[in-house]
C-alpha cells in the first residue's frame, strides 16, 4: 500500500515573482536604471536558477528514497 504524498512546490516563483516587482518599483521611484544591470548579467540569473532547481530536485528525490 502506497500513500501518495502531494508534490511540494517550488518557492522560486514566488520569489521571482517579488524580485520582478520590486526592481520595477525601485526604477519608477528612483529612476535607477536596474534594466541595464539585469542586461548584463542576465546570465548569472539563469544560472542560479538552475542551480536552485536541482538542488529542490536532489533534495525531493532524497526524501523520497530514504
Amino acid at each position: 500500500m502506497s500513500i501518495n504524498h502531494p508534490k511540494s512546490r517550488s518557492i522560486v516563483g514566488p520569489f521571482v515573482l517579488i524580485a520582478v516587482g520590486v526592481l520595477f518599483l525601485i526604477h519608477n521611484l528612483t529612476g535607477f536604471n536596474i534594466f541595464r544591470v539585469i542586461g548584463r548579467y542576465w546570465p548569472l540569473i539563469l544560472i542560479v536558477l538552475g542551480i536552485t532547481k536541482l538542488v529542490e530536485y536532489f533534495r525531493l528525490n532524497k526524501h523520497a528514497s530514504g
